[in-house]
């Protein structure tokens, strides 16, 4: 593959739908990408290869990642075979009902007993391409994310093999099985207290009032001018770092609907089975779509979607990203 630094550069720049906000610490995914960047080479041996992903705790970065793998991709592929097979299939939405309808349906469910407590522990269920240069071979491997922090004791950002997509007379042409099995390790980071960069105000997050959450929005990139597509970038991020008590999601819905721009996509079963309902975002004077999900049967925010709506370069239109979260 060869593609000069400056045209690079450019698609860098030209896939990036974030403010320049500060952005969450760079994910075990996200970090094996850029250092198979700056080495110029993956690593094609039988150990762990360098994988690349999407995760909402460090969308800039995640976008940028997804941008150089779609360039390897299209050229690993070869110019008979669909980049477009690359992406998930969009979820298909029915029997949307009126916001109003969706949000009480939605806060009726948070305001029952709360069982779930606060705490700086998170698990996502995500996807990601493994690209294979020497031997030409592209893999979609759906992986399992858990982050856990703590600014006495730092960080541990693990990735496993979740299950995949297709049985093996079902993989579309150009997508190869996964050499991982079901739970396999796929990275492992540890990051030091020293070195565990993470906004005070997220880290001193308490309590479920707008102005608690907004403190700790505000320093993920929200602002009281914000369009609900840039609080949800916001939104995104904290959910990267915290799992949150129902009253808090309950806040985050309405804050949300309040920024205005909200539309109700329908209902739908997301990447794990579940009964949730979609809301699409305003997301002005950008090539993504971004969806919020909604449990139908908790009511909390379980899941998150990108997609890019046109071809950009060489990476193809489709869904670029999810991240599910209350997996447990």
């Amino acid at each position: 593959m060869n593609v000069s630094d400056d045209e690079l550069d450019r698609l860098l720049r030209a896939a990036n739908p974030a403010p320049g906000a500060r952005f969450a610490p760079l994910t075990a995914r996200e970090i094996a990408v850029r250092e198979g960047i700056i080495r110029g080479t993956f690593d094609t041996s039988r150990t762990p290869r360098r994988r690349a992903g999407w995760a909402w705790g460090g969308l800039t970065a995640a976008v940028a990642s997804i941008a150089v793998v779609a360039v390897i991709a299209v050229n690993v592929l070869g110019p008979t075979q669909s980049a477009v097979a690359l992406t998930p299939a969009p979820l298909q939405y029915a029997n949307a009902q009126p916001l109003s309808v969706v949000v009480s349906d939605a806060q009726q469910r948070l305001d029952l007993p709360d069982d779930v407590v606060q705490q700086s522990r998170v698990r996502t269920v995500g996807w990601g391409w493994d690209i294979d240069i020497a031997e030409e071979n592209v893999e979609v491997v759906p992986q399992e994310a858990t982050f856990e922090w703590s600014p006495e004791t730092g960080s541990v950002s693990t990735v496993v093999a979740a299950e995949s997509y297709w049985a093996d007379g079902e993989r579309p042409e150009g997508i190869a099985p996964s050499p991982y099995e079901p739970g396999d390790v796929i990275s492992e980071v540890v990051t030091s207290a020293d070195d565990l960069d993470i906004p005070a105000g997220v880290v001193s997050l308490e309590g479920s009032s707008r102005e608690e959450l907004f403190s700790a929005l505000a320093e993920l990139g929200a602002t009281p001018d914000s369009s609900s597509g840039e609080l949800l970038l916001a939104i995104g991020q904290l959910l990267s770092y915290w799992t949150l008590t129902d009253a808090q999601h309950a806040t985050l819905i309405r804050m949300l609907v309040d920024a205005g721009g909200v539309t109700v996509l329908g209902e739908t079963k997301d990447r794990l089975g579940r009964d949730v309902t979609g809301l699409r975002v305003t997301d002005d004077d950008s090539d993504y779509r971004n969806t919020l999900l909604v449990s139908e049967a908790t009511g909390r925010i379980v899941g998150m979607e990108n997609e890019l709506t046109k071809p950009m370069e060489f990476i193809p239109a489709g869904v670029v990203g999810y991240t599910l979260w209350d997996v447990e």
